[in-house]
């Protein structure tokens, strides 16, 4: 017979700090140190238990625009974040800075954290600018709270460092690079899995420069770190990274390895419906098809575009890869149609959402370019590509990374090429 089920408090640690009662701050502070602990152990659906118990039970107490529900507001919108809730735990932080602005002591260390968590969610999202500003905010606000050398100041430069890259500002972004991970080895030692985390990241940057000699090293030192850490997290974002150099190398074969440890890591920590497990898919498709696999690299792809879609948003520009990649295998499968379809959809979001010559707009242009002229429309081709390669050569910035982006234009130098010929071709 089924009804009404009484939870026991020492199953349940939510219901246990309930029932233990005491003053509404006491009994929601309990069950933020419980959201937080699960949170930190990777227990996803207890953190989330805990932070909206905490919320419902100071905000019954305090009502919703009392500055003390800014801190179940905060621990909510991290449990979100780390279950790739990317708008919602926006919303959650936001709110919960507006309440603390408007808190009648000012609680600085508070809010430069809360300027921090935004920008790496706005990071996630792909929303580039906008996290370099709340990343520089945060780390200007912790180097006066905490000095040039501290744990907090040196994740806040990190994160600079990958609103930049996401942006293709690598050269911006290497000295941040090397001033964290030298901030890292001093506060943490060399085998830290803080120190794993930015080398990955500066390796990352190395390969992006032309410098991949010198990235090769550090990816595996991460990896290393990453497996004696016995951090899954950890570990599978460094052989993503690891993965995706040995694929931008041409080593797709090699690639299947890492990058299918990922997936398997990233099913078992956040499950599949996360935008990590997105990412992990995708990048399974392209180490297939390096290998021209390209019946096998479909599913993961479409199941990849689906995930990341549904977590970071379709116009994200953190869409571009998956996009290239998997209208890449439609069209080695006949499947023309559809995969027009996508590279449209890659070039409106690179248009939109990404500044003039990004990296990755670029690349996304020489691939469509590349699937114009294999069906005998090098005309068209080429107007996508003389529209990319104007903007290129006619920025006014002629800095380090400018260089490096004509030196990386390459493919698309060719194939302006390969279009004009094919249009004097056909003229004759």
């Amino acid at each position: 017979m089924r009804g009404d089920v009484r939870i026991s408090a020492d199953s349940d640690p939510v219901a246990a700090i309930l029932q233990d009662g005491g003053p509404a701050t006491t009994v929601s502070m309990n069950l933020i140190r419980l959201a937080e602990t699960r949170n930190n152990a990777g227990d996803l659906p207890g953190a989330r238990a805990a932070a909206e118990a905490a919320l419902k039970v100071i905000m019954d107490a305090e009502g919703p625009d009392a500055p003390v529900v800014a801190l179940a507001l905060s621990t909510r919108g991290r449990v979100r974040f780390e279950a790739g809730e990317y708008e919602p735990a926006l919303a959650d932080l936001r709110r919960s800075r507006a309440l603390l602005d408007g808190a009648p002591a000012p609680l600085p260390e508070e809010i430069a954290t809360l300027i921090y968590d935004e920008a790496r969610v706005l990071d996630a999202l792909g929303r580039n600018t906008e996290a370099e500003a709340a990343a520089r905010d945060s780390l200007t606000r912790r180097q006066a709270l905490f000095g040039p050398v501290h744990e907090k100041t040196a994740d806040s430069a990190n994160l600079v460092a990958n609103a930049l890259t996401a942006q293709g500002r690598h050269a911006e972004a290497d000295p941040f690079y090397r001033q964290v991970l030298g901030m890292y080895e001093v506060l943490y030692g060399p085998d830290d899995f803080h120190v794993a985390i930015v080398l990955s990241n500066l390796a990352n940057s190395l390969r992006r420069t032309g410098r991949a000699y010198q990235a090769e090293p550090l990816y595996v030192r991460a990896v290393a770190i990453a497996e004696q850490a016995n951090d899954p997290v950890l570990l599978a974002q460094c052989l993503t990274n690891y993965g995706w150099f040995l694929h931008i190398t041409g080593q797709g074969e090699k690639a299947e390895a890492p990058f299918r440890q990922a997936l398997d890591l990233a099913l078992q920590i956040v499950g599949p419906n996360h935008p990590f497990t997105g990412v992990a898919r995708a990048n399974l498709g392209y180490a297939l098809a390096d290998q021209e696999k390209w019946a096998e690299a479909e599913t993961p792809f479409r199941e990849g575009l689906a995930t990341l879609e549904a977590g970071i948003g379709a116009d994200s520009p953190d869409l571009l890869e998956t996009l290239d990649g998997y209208a890449l295998v439609l069209a080695r499968l006949g499947k023309d149609a559809e995969a027009e379809t996508l590279y449209q959809r890659a070039a409106t979001i690179a248009g939109s959402r990404l500044p003039p010559a990004h990296a990755d707009s670029l690349a996304t242009t020489e691939h469509y370019a590349a699937f114009l002229v294999a069906r005998d429309r090098p005309d068209e081709a080429l107007v996508r590509v003389r529209a990319g390669l104007n903007e290129l050569l006619g920025q006014d910035v002629r800095g380090r990374d400018w260089r490096n982006r004509v030196r990386g234009a390459g493919p698309l130098f060719g194939r302006q090429v390969e279009a004009a010929w094919a249009v004097s071709a056909a003229a004759d």
